[in-house]
């Protein structure tokens, strides 16, 4: 993954604060609860979601470099990054992926 899951971690504490902050995140804590229970959950479902969106990306990466091994010539420095950035878009394309 790209970034480290404590990295992740924060982004995801920060969205929610922000999202709360801003009055966009409305929420009700179970009765009993104790404090914070609820925001660790919600921050959890936005972890899991970030993460299972960067191993989306990982694929659709992975699936790329496939395809670039089986040109007949080896691509170097930017033409190798044009041609992996059409590849990958064209395949999120494809996938109706939003990248």
């Amino acid at each position: 993954m790209r970034l480290s899951e404590d990295k992740v971690r924060r982004i995801a504490e920060r969205l929610h604060d922000e999202l709360e902050q801003r009055g966009l995140l409305k929420y009700q804590d179970p009765r009993g609860a104790k404090a914070g229970v609820g925001r660790a959950a919600r921050v959890k479902a936005i972890y899991d979601y970030i993460v299972a969106d960067l191993r989306k990306e990982e694929e659709l990466d992975a699936e790329v470099e496939k395809i670039l091994a089986t040109y007949s010539r080896e691509f170097k420095g930017t033409e190798y990054d044009i041609m992996f950035r059409k590849h990958k878009d064209e395949l999120a394309r494809k996938k109706g992926l939003i990248i």
